[in-house]
């Protein structure tokens, strides 16, 4: 008798989407910080459940002890038809420890670094919902932001991020965004309440409600007024600037606030009623500005720009010398700037926002002067005929911190002019921009 032997061939389907979901489950901190851990259950339970059947996906936590295995778990593998699974695993965790933000997203990478579960041919993406900015084992937050960087590098990964925060504290929002930067992803999304939250994710995985895109405002012309000049500057002396200028789109004056001009290129957002001085020096580039009363103080109450070309190891490298390998070719031939002296200048004070644009860079500097704000922005630009450093501090009063934003925004758009920077991009920078302000003691 003949024994026909069946052979059963198993299709695995390759999903278009697949999205990771990454849950905070650390402890939720004092009643009055208003963390419920059953509002991120639900939010997410209702996500899922709503996505597209064919989707895939997943859910890790992360919380625990520092150091441990088990400060993070997969709780639910890849793969199609599993929203109930994910709701009921949200709806059975009991939250507790720090938060181990970055043991979770190493993991979550992991995740995707195998043949299966099959990655989306469209989309992979891993949505963290979090109550913490910051990883609660400490650490260096830009380390961290490499870390994740060199994980999706070394795995070859095309991942996109998305960061939803829930009553995340306002001085942790500036780090958390400053990952989202770090890993190219959008600006998080911080929510304050429950109904929020719902909405904010189920924009993210319904697919007949794609992400909201940033609507663009029309553009504004405003007036301006002209600051004085004192000294004269080697070369050709600046046009005089037009009496109005159009505001990048999206950019308002906010209210108390006005543009004052520095040159046809150059302009300053500032406090309104006050005086502008431009100062000179024996050089083409090197110049100051201050927008403020008198006496002329470019670090004091008010707005001060310095401008100047790359020339020292120790001024230049100290805000970018581990980030802007150009720098070593503009340094004068000075016998001591090499490449370990120019990384050694830079000790991590200035935090560096990539902006996507080759040969620009942008960064940010913390510093705490109760009761008052005080923003510092630090931009070195590769793209014209020499490069230039340029440093803008806003020292105003704490109601007037909209208009320390709107002038450090202003600022980094002006030197995105001519650039093929992406809207994603410049609204990324701007975000991390607008979260660095917010933070601020």
């Amino acid at each position: 008798m003949a024994v026909g032997a069946a052979v059963v061939y198993v299709v695995r389907s390759t999903p278009q989407y697949r999205t990771a979901f990454l849950l905070d489950t650390s402890g939720p901190g004092s009643p009055a910080e208003g963390r419920d851990f059953g509002a991120l259950a639900d939010a997410v339970g209702a996500a899922v459940r709503n996505s597209g059947d064919r989707d895939a996906l997943s859910l890790r936590r992360f919380g625990g002890a520092c150091g441990e295995p088990d400060n993070t778990r997969e709780l639910v593998g890849s793969g199609t038809g599993n929203a109930q699974r994910i709701s009921a695993a949200a709806h059975a965790l009991t939250p507790g420890g720090r938060a181990t933000l970055n043991s979770g997203l190493l993991a979550a990478i992991d995740d995707f670094s195998g043949r299966y579960p099959l990655r989306g041919s469209k989309r992979n993406r891993i949505v963290v919902v979090t109550t913490q900015g910051t990883d609660g084992c400490g650490g260096d937050p830009a380390a961290m932001n490499e870390q994740v960087r060199d994980r999706m590098d070394a795995l070859g990964l095309q991942l996109e991020f998305r960061f939803v925060g829930y009553r995340v504290p306002a001085a942790e929002q500036e780090v958390l965004t400053r990952l989202a930067s770090a890993v190219k992803a959008a600006a998080p999304q911080f929510t304050q309440d429950s109904a929020e939250l719902n909405a904010v994710l189920e924009k993210l995985v319904v697919p007949t409600l794609p992400e909201a895109k940033p609507v663009e405002v029309p553009s504004q012309e405003v007036s301006v007024t002209a600051c004085s000049r004192t000294g004269t500057p080697l070369g050709v002396t600046p046009a005089p600037a037009p009496p109005s200028v159009r505001l990048p789109g999206r950019l308002t004056v906010p209210a108390g606030a006005q543009v004052y001009a520095v040159d046809p290129k150059t302009y300053l957002m500032a406090p309104a009623g006050k005086t502008c001085t431009l100062v000179f020096y024996d050089s083409s580039v090197y110049r100051q500005v201050h927008v403020g009363e008198p006496p002329l103080d470019f670090e004091g109450f008010g707005v001060g720009l310095t401008e100047d070309v790359v020339t020292g190891v120790a001024l230049d490298c100290s805000d970018f010398g581990k980030t802007a390998p150009e720098l070593l070719k503009y340094l004068d031939g000075d016998p001591d700037a090499t490449e370990n002296t120019c990384k050694a200048q830079d000790t991590g004070k200035t935090v560096n926002i990539p902006t996507g644009v080759p040969g620009l860079y942008v960064g940010t500097i913390r510093e705490s002067v109760a009761p008052d704000i005080k923003g510092h922005l630090r931009l070195l630009n590769f793209r014209g005929e020499r490069p230039v450093t340029s440093r803008l501090i806003c020292l105003l009063p704490k109601e007037q911190a909209d208009i320390c934003t709107a002038s450090l925004v202003y600022h980094f758009l002006q030197q995105t002019a001519g650039t093929d920077i992406s809207t994603a991009d410049r609204d990324r920078v701007v975000s991390a921009i607008e979260a660095y302000v917010r933070s601020l003691p």
